[in-house]
């Protein structure tokens, strides 16, 4: 990529314009699939606001987290969960109750470590690095002067509605005023039921539902402005060690430390999706499996 990509725009364009991020690990497979897509979207967009593409791809050689570690994530994701519970309204069991239960299962799992444990040590550092990679897209956007970032991970798939979509969502999202944060997912993945967010949920019309308090779904597609993106890497610098979880997990916790007022940040999910999550449509094949 040229050093131009990073190079800020004019003022008068920097105000619509587009990053597409691809996050990805070079799997020549998809990206064969992925790169045309994405050339195609942007000759799209193009032709209405600026446009330019971001990679994120660069990682250590896998390398599994220790016991330690590995145990340390497992406690960030047991004390998020029953945060996450809380902000979403849902009832939690008591705190020693659940402590107990913790203890139980990881004295299980890592007393000795038996397969499962020894599987999430490398998952565990897998997972780290996608976050890590996410965090420097957003960055790297910052540094563009642009005002929108449409964030791609490997496993995306197109619908023939795609660049139709997105077009109109941005024309959307023009309109709102300069200094709303916004958060918009694209393309799912997990079920509703799952994510149990509904008591979050402000309303929907025929393309997206709304939520009065910022949610995810997964982060295979999202959108997110200049705005959000600064608020994302201020608490990040404050609570750095909000990097080690998950992606997912790490965008819930980065909106949760930031205790929104209902409605601050425009939150939205594409439904149905403007892309597939194909690692949850078998078009891809996730790596955790």
């Amino acid at each position: 990529m040229s050093t131009s990509a990073f190079l800020p725009p004019p003022a008068s364009t920097a105000a619509s314009g587009l990053a597409i991020g691809l996050v990805h690990n070079r799997n020549n497979e998809r990206n064969q699939y992925l790169f045309p897509e994405v050339a195609t979207l942007i000759a799209t967009l193009s032709s209405t606001r600026p446009v330019i593409r971001l990679e994120a791809s660069e990682q250590p050689p896998v390398e599994p987290h220790s016991l330690w570690m590995a145990l340390a994530r497992d406690y960030a994701y047991f004390a998020q969960d029953r945060a996450w519970s809380r902000y979403r309204g849902l009832k939690i069991k008591s705190g020693i109750r659940a402590l107990r239960v913790f203890i139980k299962n990881a004295l299980k799992k890592y007393a000795p470590p038996r397969e499962a444990a020894k599987r999430w040590m490398r998952n565990s550092h897998i997972e780290t690095i996608v976050s890590d990679k996410h965090i420097r897209m957003w960055q790297q956007f910052l540094e563009s002067g642009l005002l929108y970032l449409l964030v791609f991970e490997d496993d995306v798939v197109f619908r023939e509605t795609s660049a139709r979509s997105l077009r109109e969502l941005l024309e959307r999202l023009d309109q709102l005023p300069a200094q709303q944060q916004i958060y918009v997912d694209l393309a799912g993945g997990c079920r509703l039921e799952d994510l149990a967010i509904s008591k979050l949920e402000s309303g929907r019309d025929e393309h997206f539902r709304y939520y009065i308090r910022p949610t995810t779904n997964t982060a295979c597609a999202y959108l997110i402005n200049r705005e959000l993106a600064r608020l994302f890497m201020r608490t990040l610098i404050r609570r750095p060690w909000v990097r080690l979880m998950g992606v997912d997990w790490m965008m819930n916790k980065l909106f949760m430390l930031n205790e929104p007022a209902d409605g601050q940040i425009f939150c939205a999910h594409a439904d149905p999706t403007i892309f597939k999550h194909g690692s949850t449509t078998g078009d891809y094949v996730t790596w955790q499996a």
